[in-house]
């Protein structure tokens, strides 16, 4: 007997997961996940764009019962209230990431609370529904994130399309067949391209809500029972693979480690027994991601050190290559990666971020606004001509060195690893309360939601998560 499909090992161990059998360490990541994204869900409400895609989307796709749509006193069809909320994640620019190009949460977590919400389904549910979505994301993008990328596609909505689809078939109780179904569809409507973070235009604050309602769509028409997806989805000779990557046989055109072959069985080993998506790291701060660590890790050693920006000279930041060559190194944004860029470039966040010892934590507004003191700002701005990026082939991603030349003819160095941001509820938690002031309803809000969370498994529905999430009495 021939081994089974990529696509029907996902849909046969998908569809026989139960909340029983996952270890504490994945639901306690799932509670982060839920929690981060939701967090996001409250400060996109701010967000001028976000209110006016809810606003369509209620006139288009507004129901009386339909889905809960975040903020509003309306609902929407499970596709349109997915959409919305998915927008409004989206809109904070607080996302989680795995592997740098590749958000899960803005499209996995909304799809499956609207499908969780009409299917009637309770928390231990919704946990198995985004473990399921989020592992099937995380292995299928692992090592083929950047060559993904390299063939002009943009990783996250592709590969979180079809985590949407997979959450959203185990909400709707779809049996193996209708799971590898919707799996097959998922990867049919996957798409968004890498021009517009190539030419600096804003087609990509699309990208997740789309692909969230393809995820869901897809779910819905594998239910429908008219249509068979291929057992080949993934790795068939025209299927997921070869289309978005250039091979269905595993071969890289680039990569975070240096590796040009995977092993294509590799990507279901050990299934059910390890976990990848226990690597998902969370973006507190309103810049890209490979930007996140090296603000960490500058803050570190600016308040571990007691540093002065005016008394540095030089900074040398060493990353991995591909994250100086965003989005792609086949189609950088910038050819000269080393010409600092206000509120654009790893140089100025750096230096920001050396200025006043960190950067403010999901502050509701995305790139591109400066320091409110005018002086650290000024500094911020002088700092980041004297900061270098050396990039290494073989340095682990999200995992960068910092080396400071002082005046006074002292070199403060440190390093910092991808694993310190992969975080679990507490941590996320205690990172998140410096932005608790800021979603609409202020403190006691985010406290009412970050405590629904924590406790979702006791819930036999999903409503106390998403009546935190709607408008709020005057």
């Amino acid at each position: 007997m021939s081994e089974p499909t990529i696509g029907r090992s996902f849909a046969g161990w998908a569809g026989a997961l139960r909340y029983e059998d996952l270890p504490p360490a994945v639901i306690d990541k799932v509670k982060a996940l839920l929690l981060h994204a939701l967090t996001g869900g409250l400060l996109g409400a701010n967000a001028r764009a976000a209110q006016d895609m809810v606003t369509s989307t209620l006139v288009e796709e507004g129901r009386p019962d339909g889905a809960t749509v975040f903020h509003a006193d309306r609902r929407a069809s499970r596709i349109g209230a997915a959409f919305a909320n998915s927008e409004q994640i989206h809109a904070s620019f607080l996302f989680d990431s795995y592997r740098m190009l590749t958000h899960p949460g803005p499209v996995i977590v909304p799809a499956a609370l609207a499908q969780a919400e009409l299917e009637g389904r309770s928390g231990q549910e919704l946990i198995v529904a985004l473990v399921v979505g989020y592992e099937l994301v995380c292995r299928l993008a692992d090592e083929f994130i950047p060559s993904t990328a390299a063939r002009g596609f943009r990783p996250s909505p592709l590969f979180a399309t079809l985590g949407a689809a997979l959450s959203c078939g185990k909400l709707m109780a779809l049996d193996e067949d209708r799971l590898l179904t919707a799996i097959a569809l998922a990867t049919h409507f996957a798409s968004g391209l890498n021009e517009g973070p190539r030419a600096g235009t804003n087609e990509l604050l699309i990208h997740e809500p789309q692909a969230t309602r393809n995820g869901v769509f897809a779910a819905m028409m594998a239910r429908a029972g008219h249509i068979k997806g291929a057992e080949s989805c993934i790795e068939g000779q025209a299927g997921f693979y070869n289309a978005f990557t250039g091979s269905h046989t595993g071969q890289l055109s680039y990569s975070f480690t240096g590796r040009k072959q995977v092993d294509m069985a590799s990507i279901t080993d050990d299934l059910g027994q390890h976990y990848k998506m226990l690597d998902v790291m969370f973006r507190i701060y309103p810049c890209p991601g490979y930007n996140q660590p090296v603000i960490e890790l500058m803050g570190e050693l600016q308040r571990n050190h007691g540093l002065a920006a005016q008394d540095m000279t030089q900074v040398r930041i060493h990353m991995n290559w591909i994250e100086t060559r965003y989005p792609s190194p086949a189609f950088p944004r910038f050819e000269d990666w080393q010409k600092p860029r206000v509120w654009e470039s790893t140089h100025y966040f750096a230096a920001r971020a050396a200025v006043a010892g960190g950067f403010p934590v999901a502050d509701g507004w995305g790139p591109g606004k400066p320091d409110t003191d005018p002086r650290k700002e000024a500094l911020a701005r002088e700092l980041m001509l004297r900061v270098r990026l050396i990039p290494e082939e073989l340095r682990p991603m999200f995992s960068p060195a910092i080396e400071i030349d002082m005046r006074d003819g002292r070199c403060i160095g440190g390093q910092y690893t991808y694993e310190r941001m992969v975080w679990g509820f507490d941590a996320l938690s205690a990172q998140l309360q410096a932005c608790q002031d800021k979603v609409p309803g202020g403190t006691s809000r985010w406290q009412a939601l970050a405590s629904q969370v924590e406790h979702i498994e006791k819930f036999e529905s999903v409503e106390p998560l998403l009546g935190a999430m709607r408008k709020q009495p005057a």
